[in-house]
């Protein structure tokens, strides 16, 4: 007689793995390397122990990417942080590339920079006049520099010449004002207009990338440049509306380097410009907390 159902001595079937678990690590790495910081804290280290162990290790921290986080319109600013320095932590030393939009701050980029010597990229956007101080201090750490990139966010000529001293590698450094935000825009002297331009064409001669959008430099800054940056290869001058190009001074550009983006080339495409934002200020709703320095 048959009976349904197992035997006393009939071990129960085992659970079937699901086959995307069964997938090598490596490929794993590369898929959840694609998540920003908080997706892989809040969720993806919670998914399983491969998951988790691969979160954990350093080079999953490489690059770190906290981009598209509206800060002054939010009350998680002292999270962002604090999450930015858990991901530092965890990388051991290993970062060599880090993304920061509106929360960074001078005590922060003093962390990143003390824990982070191997770093190559670092990109900054909207952060204003929150790390003038941090970014003299933060590049005299990171001697491997080769590209910095500042959206939006303020840089004294101290910070420039810091590039020049501690930074050989360097080679390529945007500095993006598209909404007018450049020092000097609203001075009537001319070495005024040309403080970041005479201060990079001094200490920045390695240089092979340069974006100047919304620089207030003059044909002063812009000669001395090519003057002194040989090796450029390409230069964005866009919304560089004190430069006026002459047919000497065109044709000097365009037989110096060979991609070139003139003062009143189009912005399509370009993120934090009016072009891609209209005219909302982004600056609005900022409050002193958010323009403060602290965690």
């Amino acid at each position: 007689m048959n009976r349904k159902g197992k035997g006393k001595n009939e071990k129960p079937s085992m659970e079937k793995i699901p086959p995307w678990l069964e997938l090598p690590e490596g490929i794993w790495a590369n898929i959840l390397r694609t998540l920003g910081v908080e997706e892989i804290l809040k969720t993806a280290e919670k998914v399983c122990t491969t998951w988790r162990r691969i979160c954990k290790e350093p080079s999953t921290w490489r690059v770190i990417n906290m981009c598209c986080y509206e800060e002054e319109h939010s009350d998680m600013g002292y999270h962002l942080k604090k999450m930015c320095r858990y991901a530092v932590d965890r990388s051991q030393g290993e970062l060599v590339d880090i993304y920061l939009d509106y929360f960074a701050t001078d005590k922060l980029l003093q962390y990143i920079s003390e824990r982070s010597g191997k770093m190559k990229r670092l990109s900054i956007a909207c952060c204003y006049f929150k790390v003038c101080d941090g970014l003299v201090e933060a590049v005299q750490k990171l001697p491997l520099l080769e590209e910095l990139s500042l959206t939006h966010t303020a840089i004294t000529t101290e910070g420039i010449e810091a590039l020049g001293c501690s930074c050989p590698q360097l080679k390529s450094f945007v500095l993006n004002n598209s909404l007018y935000m450049g020092s000097g825009d609203d001075s009537d002297k001319e070495d005024e207009r040309n403080e970041e331009a005479l201060a990079i064409a001094k200490n920045l001669p390695t240089l092979h990338h340069l974006q100047l959008i919304g620089n207030s430099m003059t044909n002063k800054g812009l000669k001395a440049i090519l003057d002194s940056c040989p090796h450029l290869v390409s230069l964005d001058l866009r919304l560089c509306k004190f430069v006026s190009l002459n047919e000497v001074l065109s044709s000097r550009i365009s037989g110096q380097i060979k991609d070139v983006k003139y003062p009143h080339d189009s912005l399509a495409g370009l993120k934090f410009s009016f072009e891609a934002c209209g005219d909302e200020d982004l600056s609005d709703g900022m409050s002193e907390e958010d323009m403060s320095d602290d965690y």
